[in-house]
């Protein structure tokens, strides 16, 4: 029986229920919309993962979308981050210009794209600048978690009780895992993405329950 891609499956099924529940039960404030943005995304590149290992559809195309769902995570995270600690300024949608240059970028090269492992557990590509994509989506993530520890840390100093520490413990029980695992099987570099978005389910259940609970009105 084939069971490459199963897993995806489970988690783009679980992650369209927190994305519901957000929609039912959340306030309507910019941060919560910007999650359930964010929550979508990874839906969206589950969806595609469990197609493209369990349906077999690795079309270059398939890939691209694939790759255009996680390009735009890492920058709409600090993108969010900014905006939950009221740091909103114009400047800040430059944030997505790496990505915005890659998805660009990737049609006039697509002919070299490709899958080359499927697993239960995860998918690897073959993308072009795979180094200096990578440099650029670790980037924003390593900058939003910055961003909730000061925020947090300010917080904890001044006594306030909030959820940035639901927050932040979301992207740190999600990043540093999968981190450790990365540098423990230096083998498993070639699907980094892929495995950082398997344990992203877990930063999905921080999130949700942080904008089930964040429930300050729109300004």
């Amino acid at each position: 029986m084939k069971l490459d891609g199963l897993l995806s499956l489970f988690i783009a099924c679980s992650e369209i229920v927190f994305i519901i529940n957000i929609l039912i039960f959340a306030v309507k404030n910019q941060v919560n919309k910007l999650i359930i943005l964010l929550i979508i995304l990874l839906f969206e590149y589950q969806l595609i993962e469990f197609l493209i290992c369990f349906a077999g559809l690795q079309k270059q195309i398939i890939i691209y979308i694939a790759l255009l769902s996680i390009s735009l995570l890492p920058p709409l995270s600090l993108f969010t981050a900014l905006t939950y600690d009221k740091k909103e300024s114009s400047y800040n949608i430059l944030i997505f210009l790496p990505a915005l240059f890659f998805i660009v970028y990737y049609p006039f090269v697509i002919d070299r794209f490709a899958v080359t492992k499927c697993t239960v557990l995860y998918a690897s590509y073959h993308y072009p600048l795979g180094d200096l994509y990578g440099i650029f989506y670790y980037l924003p993530i390593i900058a939003t978690m910055i961003v909730l520890y000061r925020k947090w840390k300010a917080e904890y100093q001044t006594k306030q009780h909030s959820l940035t520490s639901i927050y932040l413990f979301g992207y740190l029980f999600t990043f540093l895992p999968s981190m450790i695992i990365v540098l423990a099987f230096p083998s498993l570099i070639k699907a980094v993405e892929s495995l950082l978005c398997k344990f992203a389910f877990i930063l999905a259940a921080f999130l949700t329950y942080f904008a089930l609970n964040n429930k300050i009105k729109q300004t």
